[in-house]
């Protein structure tokens, strides 16, 4: 993966970070992004980002803590509202682009550049996974009504994201014992039941949730909410 430029606001006077980072973004291209790197979790950087630039910027945490967090901002190549379908499925790319990072690595023996992109992937998708369970999953069910007899398309997503969370487990620890077969294998397993996954999700969730929200102020209300997770 091509290497991204950090902005780091550690030992930066507080009353100067924000407008720093504000100048950083505003000079981006579409499409260009930075990494923010700070001592603690930015949110009221991204209610203002939410306030002051709406629609203009990704937001994609790439490590959450504890002592460190980093924030990959990016300019968005098309501006303004989002639909759910829009804003996921983009995440869902992200995302699958680190599998294949991560083989680089490992087929170069670059086990700690494997390792630091793996925690990425780690990240980015178990906030992903969260957001779909505590906030896009609830709204579908109540949206469309489709958990009227206990069972629904959210009840057999809730049970892959189990099995997704194990896969990545089982890299993690196979990273850690150093074990490059068994990473390659874990991460075989992850992509092919990520494959069928984020297809049911795109061609069922997603859309359905935008159609039973309708208007593009809700559904844009929704974005916003799962942006600030």
């Amino acid at each position: 993966m091509p290497a991204t430029p950090q902005l780091d606001v550690r030992t930066i006077p507080p009353p100067e970070r924000h407008p720093k980072i504000f100048s950083a973004f505003d000079a981006l291209k579409p499409g260009a992004a930075f990494i923010l790197v700070n001592d603690h979790y930015p949110r009221p950087l991204l209610f203002q980002f939410q306030n002051q630039r709406p629609g203009r910027f990704d937001w994609n945490v790439l490590q959450f803590g504890p002592d460190l967090y980093r924030v990959e901002i990016r300019r968005r190549e098309a501006e303004g509202p989002r639909t759910v379908s829009e804003y996921l499925e983009s995440d869902h790319e992200r995302i699958d682009a680190f599998v294949p990072a991560v083989n680089e690595s490992l087929a170069a023996g670059a086990l700690e550049d494997a390792r630091q992109l793996l925690a990425q992937l780690w990240c980015g998708l178990d906030r992903h996974l969260d957001v779909e369970e505590e906030i896009l999953f609830p709204v579908f069910e109540e949206k469309t009504n489709m958990m009227a007899h206990g069972r629904g398309p959210t009840v057999l997503m809730r049970e892959e994201h189990v099995e997704i969370r194990r896969h990545l487990d089982e890299a993690a620890a196979a990273l850690k014992a150093e074990n490059v077969a068994a990473v390659n294998e874990a991460l075989d397993e992850l992509t092919a039941l990520l494959a069928s996954h984020n297809i049911k999700e795109e061609r069922i969730i997603y859309p359905l949730t935008d159609q039973a929200l309708k208007e593009e102020a809700s559904r844009d209300a929704l974005v916003r909410q799962m942006q600030l997770f």
